[in-house]
């Protein structure tokens, strides 16, 4: 029981890890002992995360180009992925995005150009590397979600929001359906986290003090509370966990 956050041997490949949140679960696993790889679509973006990383870590990162939302780049991906790195033990989705616009206004051609990401595209990536999972018989997924797939919010968020939604039940399906294969499938769900994307909203005047009123713990997230929990999912200490959703929000969710 004395390793049982310990990810020495392990390949783990992060989408979406080019910064942010990824960046940081891509800097957990690499600290308790991952290889690690990480995806997204812009080299420079790849490079300057991975070139973080190693500086922290002193371990090397390798970067892989992928377009989440084509099914192609997707199958590339892990063909590369398997190639360079051997074997695929821990995926983790963190690609997507938000779009807002007030419903009855929301442009039908952005709401998909949104799914296509957030939705189809993790369900591309868990589809193809369970592939290479199930070759192997096992595997470990952990799909970034929101608080946003269980509470509802005002403020034009209808296409993330369902797209969280959608996240969460591909988590549970799939954990159902490929548990006979030792392959876990878990997500995590952060409330509002700190990061150079969500930095120019919290700018506005009243925006951040609105927000905290309704976190119990008084604050917003950052990035390196995604941590702990990634490193948990990945990690032993979870083997008899799967198709949960660990809200990482503050008390956020407790609260109704």
């Amino acid at each position: 029981m004395q390793d049982i956050f310990s990810l020495k041997g392990k390949n783990a490949i992060i989408v979406g890890g080019a910064g942010g949140i990824g960046q940081a679960i891509a800097q957990g696993l690499a600290n308790y002992g991952a290889s690690v790889g990480i995806a997204s679509r812009k080299l420079e973006n790849l490079k300057q995360a991975a070139s973080e990383i190693e500086q922290e870590n002193g371990s090397r990162v390798k970067v892989f180009q992928v377009d989440a939302g084509d099914e192609s780049s997707v199958r590339q991906l892990v063909n590369n992925v398997v190639s360079e790195m051997g074997s695929v033990d821990i995926l983790v989705n963190s690609q997507g995005y938000n779009l807002k616009h007030a419903a009855v206004d929301f442009p039908m051609d952005e709401w998909d150009a949104l799914f296509n990401v957030n939705v189809k595209g993790v369900m591309m990536c868990c589809k193809e590397f369970a592939k290479v999972m199930i070759q192997q018989n096992s595997g470990n997924i952990i799909n970034v979600s929101s608080v946003r797939g269980i509470r509802a919010n005002a403020g034009g968020n209808s296409a993330y929001c369902a797209s969280k939604g959608a996240v969460d039940m591909i988590t549970r399906t799939l954990a159902a359906e490929l548990a006979p294969h030792k392959i876990r499938v878990n997500a995590i769900g952060p409330a509002l986290i700190a990061t150079k994307l969500t930095a120019k909203q919290m700018l506005e005047p009243g925006r951040t003090e609105k927000y905290v009123r309704n976190i119990p713990m008084g604050r917003i997230g950052t990035t390196d509370d995604m941590v702990g929990a990634a490193v948990f999912l990945a990690a032993p200490a979870s083997d008899f966990v799967t198709g949960q959703v660990i809200y990482i929000d503050g008390g956020l969710t407790a609260i109704g």
